[in-house]
């Protein structure tokens, strides 16, 4: 399902935004559920999703399962 298809199916005014999921899937987030969206702005969503890579890469270097 492509970026447009999700807004407006999500009946948000998304015009600049990106969709973003809160908790990542890979950390357990439903790739599905509304409640587990948000509209961050271009530089927020930068910050968002290097905020969780960062602690992906730590998780993973601690050697925990995800």
């Amino acid at each position: 399902m492509t970026s447009n298809v999700q807004r407006r199916l999500l009946g948000l005014d998304a015009r600049g935004k990106e969709i973003f999921e809160i908790k990542p899937v890979i950390l357990g987030g439903s790739p599905t559920d509304p409640a587990n969206k948000t509209l961050l702005s271009r530089e927020d969503h930068i910050k968002a999703v290097n905020y969780w890579n960062k602690i992906i890469r730590d998780l993973r270097a601690s050697h925990l399962s995800i």
